[in-house]
């Protein structure tokens, strides 16, 4: 049996929140991460090197590989989240839009507000896991080579 157009918007928004606040734990993880190698250094080499910057200690590929790869994790969770949103706010005020309220605010098309009603949020959503554990891989190797005392 199809779904109502309400029932329908229904199902969507629980779908959106619930990708949503997935999205939101990956972009806090990767927030904190992004600290985590200066802690580690810090206890493992010694406040000298913390003091004076990661590079006087020599600080290898892995490291700037897993911040690229949690700040892209964050940025790519950051436009799946405010997209999947807009899209669905579009859905809404297209069911609810009639010719007296087109021009009312949240009725109306802003031209300056990006739209793109066929751009694949997976892209975003699967890129943001991607980058999160390959993040966290390089994030490993970091921490070994520390361990091992390589550069």
């Amino acid at each position: 049996m199809p779904l109502s157009p309400e029932e329908e918007f229904k199902a969507k928004l629980d779908v959106v929140k619930a990708y949503g606040d997935t999205a939101k734990s990956y972009i806090e993880i990767s927030s904190a991460a992004l600290a985590l190698p200066i802690l580690v250094t810090r206890v493992i080499l010694g406040n000298n090197v913390a003091e004076n910057g990661l590079r006087s200690g020599g600080a290898p590929v892995a490291l700037y590989t897993s911040w690229a790869c949690f700040l892209l994790a964050i940025l790519f969770g950051l436009i799946y989240r405010w997209s999947s949103i807009h899209r669905v706010w579009d859905e809404l005020h297209t069911l609810q839009r009639t010719d007296g309220n087109a021009t009312k605010p949240g009725f109306r098309r802003t031209w300056w507000v990006l739209q793109f009603p066929n751009l694949n949020l997976s892209v975003f959503y699967g890129g943001m896991l991607v980058l999160f554990f390959a993040g966290a891989l390089s994030f490993v190797v970091f921490a070994v080579c520390l361990l091992r005392g390589e550069p």
